[in-house]
């Protein structure tokens, strides 16, 4: 990843305009970033920069307004300043600057944007009505000028007169500008994320170019190229005082004409997601809707990452045997690149409850059943994605309606039933009700006999009475002992089997650490009616060695680590194993008790 080199536009090498479309064009064919070197005005832009952190400080005395324009204090030391300019008659920012340096920066700033918004265009939108609405000019556009001021307070002066600075903590925040394009005047503390890569992965690379100014494809260009050019988010640090500048056309431009969508409702949109501490004050029904779209999204990944997984299950498995909630999951986690929990999956539930039949067996723990029908048809049949995603949205068309919004989906109820592996049907148990209601009951009377009152003449005590007696103490204390002792091993060999398939689903052929180990299986079952502790865990893991010593092999190297790596594990061994163990436990134990 690290040979990805970021496109470079030189401007020295440019000798007439007309050469830059055919450069833009072929950029925007591959990348939504690229970097402006040898501007003429670079040492200008410098210095504004460096006046706006030295010496123009944001005037926090303007506050911040429903427009998100103003200054606003976001905490730990970390100021906001926006201004928004709009030219068209129905939405109007009568919010000024009066930050000098700022609005200096702006306007140069500005003529660069006009410049290569309108290359941008002519590039990547080839429908004639769709250039016609993104048109932008001198009197014709939108900008959002977006400054972050931190106010650093990591130096202290020693008593020796030295100044000691504490490193800075760069927090790197997501940002999706909308309109064309957005220009940073240097890029530096940005990262942006590669046009080779997925846009769900975690890949970013880091932009150090001091003398370069960076420009950013919005949303609104990709949606107008019709799938020519697409647009994924950068990561910008906003205690490194990032000053940038976005360009689009006019708020009233309509970017879905299916839905009503203008370049306002996604100008709001994004606000509201890059400041909630300010979205929170002004629209907090629109921030609670936006975060619930959020959930119901990710709800639809977890059904279908829930769809795949099982199919694999099913085929890997006979089709009676029952699926435990918990052992799906760490692959669930791994599709999902986050922890998924019990709950998670009951909130997925609740938006369409006759997905999967859940129950608990006899352990109380909770097993999954598939649909009543051709089920590996039923679970690679997309239409069963396309019914869950139709459901999740009329459930949020009725939650966004109300006049209280909720910002997650309520988890489906479910009841725990142990033992409900022996239970009758609900037939037997009315007829053993009705049973027992037909047999006489026993009268009792309030009495008191008079042998109640007469107690037997208590024995003198002798000395081997007393040793019988403490004999039998010890005997009991023994049995309990031994019980307990029973009772704990039975719960290991329960859980056995529970962390087998931990072990069973990660690739095999491979070391791992028992610390790696323990804390995967006491993560993965935290949710679980029975969860075990670290100790447990590697007693767990010790047995399981020992009872496949073929398959799982065991060392410990430099510094005592204990390293396990396995081969191939059978689950039909591993349950005879077990059998034949708890038959020879139980053999001991008999024999001892004998």
């Amino acid at each position: 990843m690290a040979s990805h080199k970021l496109p470079v536009i030189d401007l020295n090498e440019i000798s007439d305009e007309q050469e830059l479309l055919p450069a833009v064009k072929s950029i925007l064919l591959n990348d939504d970033t690229f970097l402006l070197k040898n501007y003429a005005n670079i040492k200008q832009l410098d210095g504004l920069l460096y006046n706006l952190n030295h010496s123009e400080l944001p005037d926090e005395q303007q506050g911040i307004d429903p427009n998100f324009t103003g200054v606003s204090n976001l905490g730990d030391n970390l100021f906001l300043e926006q201004y928004i300019a709009n030219t068209d008659d129905q939405l109007q920012f009568n919010r000024q600057c009066n930050n000098a340096s700022l609005n200096n920066l702006y306007t140069r700033l500005f003529k660069i944007g006009i410049f290569f918004a309108n290359l941008c265009i002519r590039s990547v939108v080839l429908d004639d009505e769709n250039q016609k609405n993104a048109n932008i000019s001198q009197n014709q556009y939108f900008t959002k000028i977006t400054r972050y001021f931190y106010q650093d307070q990591t130096s202290q002066e020693l008593p020796s007169g030295e100044i000691f600075e504490y490193p800075l903590n760069h927090d790197y925040v997501s940002h999706s500008p909308v309109g064309i394009i957005t220009i940073f005047p240097q890029a530096t503390n940005i990262k942006y994320k590669p046009s080779t890569i997925s846009s769900d992965d975690n890949v970013w690379i880091s932009i150090d170019e001091p003398d370069c100014l960076l420009l950013h494809t919005g949303s609104l260009l990709a949606n107008l190229s019709n799938g020519i050019h697409t647009t994924s988010p950068l990561k910008i640090c906003p205690q490194s005082n990032t000053v940038h500048l976005t360009i689009g056309p006019p708020l009233n431009t309509v970017v879905d004409s299916a839905r009503g969508d203008t370049l306002a409702k996604c100008l709001l949109k994004q606000q509201i997601e890059d400041f909630p501490q300010i979205a929170q004050k002004f629209y907090p029904k629109e921030m609670a809707q936006l975060q619930l779209s959020k959930s119901l999204q990710f709800y639809k990944n977890l059904f279908s990452a829930c769809e795949t997984v099982l199919s694999l299950f099913v085929m890997s498995r006979s089709l009676g045997s029952p699926i435990e909630l918990y052992s799906i999951f760490p692959q669930l986690s791994n599709m999902m690149r986050k922890k998924i929990t019990q709950d998670d999956f009951l909130k997925m539930v609740s938006l369409w409850p006759e997905c999967y039949s859940l129950k608990s067996n006899s352990r109380g723990e909770l097993i999954i059943g598939l649909p009543e029908r051709n089920v590996l048809a039923t679970l690679v049949n997309k239409s069963r994605r396309l019914e869950y995603s139709e459901r999740a949205d009329a459930w949020f068309q009725k939650a966004v309606n109300q006049q209280t919004v909720i910002t997650d989906v309520p988890a489906v109820k479910m009841g725990k039933r142990r033992g409900s592996d022996n239970i009758g049907t609900d037939g037997s148990m009315i007829r053993q009700k009705l049973t027992s209601m037909a047999l006489p009951r026993e009268k009792r009377y309030l009495a008191n006999p008079k042998e109640r009152f007469m107690n037997p003449e208590k024995n003198t005590d002798s000395q081997s009475n007393l040793l019988e007696r403490l004999r039998e103490r010890e005997r009991k204390s023994s049995a309990l002992l031994s019980q307990r002792q029973r009772h704990y091993q039975q719960f290991l060999t329960v859980k056995m089997k529970q962390v087998f398939g931990i072990l069973h689903s990660l690739p095999w052929n491979r070391p791992y650490t028992v610390t790696y180990l323990t804390g995967l299986v006491v993560d993965s079952l935290q949710d679980s009616n029975n969860p075990i502790g670290i100790s447990e865990a590697e007693e767990i893991l010790e047995k399981l060695q020992s009872l496949l010593c073929d398959e799982i092999s065991f060392q410990i190297v430099d510094g005592g680590l204990k390293v396990y790596r396995w081969t191939q594990l059978d689950k039909d061994s591993l349950s005879a194993k077990i059998d034949t163990m708890s038959r020879e436990e139980l053999t001991n134990n008999v024999d001892t008790g004998l």
